[in-house]
Order: C-alpha cells, then structure tokens, then sequence
C-alpha cells in the first residue's frame, strides 16, 4: 500500500490505465507463483485529514514442483526405506530397529524443516496430511516388527497329550522287586502297540509341530506387509492428489 503525506484536498493518487503494476521480467520466486495483481483505490482517515492511497493485491499459488522436489519425494523415499524392514529375517533385530528408529527419526526430522519454511495457521494444510500419513506409515512398519519379533520369541506351553501316553504308544516300565534273600531283581514291563515308532520320538515331534506354529504366523505377518503397506500407501495416494489439485 503506497502512501502520501499530503490530503485528498492537494493530492489524489490514480492508478494508470495501462499496465498499473510492472513486474520484473525475471522475477522468480522459489516457492511461489504469481498468478494476478489486483489495484484498487483507497482512502485513510486521520485527525489531521483524509488521505489517499493506492493498493495493490498479488495473488500467489505455490509452486508445486518444488514442494515435489523438496517435500514430497524424499519423504515418499522414507516411507518406501522402512518397508524394507519386511523383507529382512525376523531373527536380525539389529538391522530391523536401526533401520525402524532412523527412518522414524528422518521423517520427524523432514517434517519439523518443512513445518519451519511455513507460516503458522490455525488450519490443516496439504502438507500437514501428507506428513501426518508417512509418518504414521514410518511407525506402523516399525510396531508391525514389535508384534513379529514378540510372536517369534514367544514360548507356548506343549500339549497336555505329550505327557500322557496314547493306548497305541508303547509303555516301557522298569520295577525293581526285593526278594527275601536280599537280592534285587529287575522285572521289565513292556506294553506292546500296533505303532512300531518309539514314544520319544512322537512326543519331540508334536512339540516341534506345536511350538513352530507362532513363528509361522511370524512369518505370515510379514508377507502380508510386504504387500499391505505399499497398497494402503497407494490407495492414500490416490486419494490425497485429486483431493488437494482438483
């Protein structure tokens, strides 16, 4: 808004008919397009007098390449990192919480530089959605490997059948008798099956089949997210672009 020290009674100021704002031909902004210049004619009121004054209005859009370069790329490269993480074997902790920790870190990172280049407003922005979405994407894949991790490390109890001989398992009994004469005899006791295979053998096996199934399901969770993840992400994709530039 330009402004002038003398009254409406010795000056008026007017804009001109023809091209009234003229902009630098090279002038560029960084963030920011300028799309139109609006002037208007406007007066202020003082206890000394009137004043007339000239404004100009410029409306700007942003730029949305380089939000693109800056925001949106790296941040959907983050998202794309953690999910690496599925992929690794669930018995490499190490490299799966690094890897969960510093991309959780990245992201909040990018997202407090992103925030700082912003003026502050009362309402939800493009940008606040979008880093609000990779950053819940970030830290989901590093509880999904909480969960795996604690399925894969939890011991069940073996079935109560592994205690207790089936009428077909052969039962090998040994009694020691006491005879007068103050001599031990050994009287061996065998119950003979229609099952030849030995009962150590099928009690092992049903603990191994018994106690292998939480590290299945370990393993399923895992498979899953290699595709659940990278479909929730597109499906928000498809969401949030035609929502936001439409």
């Amino acid at each position: 808004m330009l402004k002038i020290s003398k009254t409406t009674s010795e000056l008026n100021l007017k804009w001109s008919e023809e091209n009234p704002v003229n902009l630098f031909e090279k002038l560029k902004l960084p963030q920011f397009e300028i799309k139109s210049v609006n002037t208007s004619l406007c007066s202020e009121k003082f206890h000394i007098g009137e004043y007339s004054c000239l404004k100009a209005e410029f409306n700007l859009q942003r730029s949305i390449g380089y939000h693109l370069v800056q925001s949106y790329l790296p941040t959907v490269l983050i998202v794309v990192i953690s999910w690496v993480s599925f992929w690794l074997d669930v018995e490499a902790i190490p490299a799966r919480i690094t890897l969960g920790v510093t991309t959780l870190l990245t992201i909040s990172s990018k997202s407090s530089g992103i925030q700082s280049n912003l003026p502050p407003v009362s309402y939800v922005k493009a940008i606040d959605v979008w880093m609000g979405a990779c950053t819940t994407f970030v830290f989901t894949a590093l509880l999904e490997f909480t969960f795996v991790n604690y399925l894969w490390r939890k011991r069940r109890a073996s079935p109560p059948n592994t205690k207790v001989a089936d009428e077909n398992i052969s039962l090998r009994m040994y009694e020691e008798k006491e005879e007068r004469n103050g001599t031990k005899k050994v009287v061996k006791l065998q119950q003979e099956s229609d099952d030849d295979e030995p009962v150590e053998e099928k009690n092992t096996q049903r603990v191994k089949t018994y106690g292998g199934t939480h590290k299945i399901e370990a393993k399923r969770i895992d498979q899953l997210c290699r595709t659940g993840f990278p479909v929730l992400f597109l499906i928000f994709n498809i969401c949030y672009w035609p929502y936001y530039l439409i």
